[in-house]
């Protein structure tokens, strides 16, 4: 009797899997993120006593907008799809309906008979559908329940302390990878697989990685109250930190991280201000003693120093000469004075002018491929001649040109040296400064008009 009743089952649960179904899913709320395929059976439908886990060959399978399909059979991965459109699933069970060859399409359907009954009338095999949650999940809250670390650095003026930083906002995240995501957390579902049952991990996990994102912001030498303007670069420190854990073990990677509040301890906020302004002075007093480090500068400012102090001489309380002879004796105590220190200026100047002229090329020199300058037909270095100056004119850095300015160091094109290019029809000569008699191009002859 039981192999009656498995026999009659498993013709009835064949016929009735016979039908073409359609698989469609709706707009996915936020907090879904994956949700089984479920067939579309409305009230005029007839098939009401299909498997639930058998597609049919030929089913359709719709595809929409923020979503990735996959179908798994027995547990495995065996299709995937993230394009938008309507799909036909053509590896489902065999079916009378589908295309192809009645005879043939019988005898599968007795041979998927024959094969129930072994099973005692069940299909003997599993097959979804999933639909995953592709859109951009936002609105997750996130605080620090404890200070942060966060080193406050200023390279310019020598700022490097350690502070601690309180900090609350929100984060989107987005599934990029729904194969990781299914293998590695929601697996089989019968419905559906909720934000709120990892919610909690990854709030966790976000928290911890704020921690080396802050170190990233620090060496980039941003401020705490810089952070929350700094979107992208804090993006990518965060998906830095969660490289592993999220990216290559769940397949989700953050969009955007908004700091709604980062607050700092007083005794913080005023310690970063006296250091910045100690750093500041220091700064500030190095600039202007590198300054009067130039000859010129120096004896400038000691001019005007002077100046003011002539100033305060003529309206000294005890007479305009008692404050002269005061500015005698200072001048006299030893010291630089403003001409030595103008004379030593143009000095430095003059040296530094007779520097550059001599390490300017000289005259008719020219510059081998290998890089050596030379001034002789072969160069000193590895005997190559010098190249022919026809092509052109030669620059005194070396360069071959062929218009008014030299296209290495942008000097101008010496006085006599002509080339040639027909001014018809733009032809150039093969050695520009000594060209044909007549264009070959358009045969106009070749005079003043067409030198360069």
């Amino acid at each position: 009797m039981g192999l009656i009743m498995a026999a009659i089952g498993a013709a009835a649960g064949t016929m009735a899997d016979q039908w073409k179904e359609y698989f469609y899913c709706e707009a996915l709320p936020d907090d879904v993120l994956m949700v089984k395929g479920q067939k579309v059976v409305s009230g005029r439908g007839q098939n009401t006593k299909g498997s639930d886990n058998i597609i049919t060959a030929g089913s359709g399978i719709a595809v929409a907008d923020g979503q990735t399909m996959i179908i798994v059979e027995d547990g495995a991965i065996i299709e995937v799809c993230n394009r938008p459109g309507r799909y036909t699933f053509e590896l489902g069970t065999p079916s009378l309906f589908a295309d192809g060859k009645l005879g043939q399409k019988i005898k599968d359907t007795f041979k998927q008979i024959g094969q129930r009954i072994t099973y005692g009338g069940d299909p003997g095999k599993d097959q979804r559908i999933y639909y995953f949650n592709t859109k951009q999940i936002s609105n997750n809250l996130f605080g620090t329940p404890e200070t942060v670390p966060f080193r406050v650095v200023d390279s310019k003026i020598g700022l490097d302390i350690d502070v601690q930083i309180k900090c609350s906002g929100m984060y989107t995240f987005q599934i990029v990878d729904p194969l990781l995501f299914y293998t590695n957390i929601c697996g089989n579902q019968a419905q559906e697989y909720r934000k709120e049952s990892i919610a909690p991990r990854m709030k966790a996990e976000f928290i911890d990685a704020l921690t080396p994102a802050f170190s990233t912001m620090s060496d980039m030498e941003l401020r705490p109250n810089q952070i929350p303007g700094k979107k992208q670069e804090l993006k990518n420190a965060v998906n830095e930190a969660l490289a592993d854990s999220w990216g290559k073990n769940m397949g989700i990677e953050v969009i955007e991280v908004s700091i709604k509040a980062l607050n700092l301890p007083k005794e913080d906020q005023e310690m970063i201000k006296q250091a910045q302004q100690e750093g500041q002075k220091l700064f500030m007093e190095g600039r202007r003693m590198g300054m009067y480090a130039d000859p010129m500068m120096a004896a400038g400012g000691l001019a005007a120093a002077q100046g003011d102090a002539m100033k305060a001489a003529a309206g000294n309380s005890a007479g305009a000469m008692t404050g002269f002879m005061g500015m005698g004796m200072v001048q006299q105590s030893g010291g630089m004075n403003a001409q030595n220190l103008f004379a030593m200026g143009q000095q430095q100047a003059a040296a530094q002018q007779q520097a550059a002229q001599q390490a300017a090329p000289a005259a008719g020199s020219w510059t081998c491929s290998c890089g050596t300058v030379n001034t002789g037909k072969f160069c000193q270095n590895c005997g190559s001649p010098k190249p022919a100056e026809s092509n052109g004119w030669t620059c005194s850095c070396g360069t071959v040109n062929q218009g008014k300015f030299c296209q290495n160091c942008g000097a101008k094109k010496p006085a006599g040296a002509k080339v040639y290019k027909c001014d018809k029809c733009g032809w150039v000569p093969e050695d520009p400064a000594n060209p044909p008699k007549f264009c070959p191009e358009c045969g106009d002859i070749f005079d003043d008009n067409d030198a360069n």
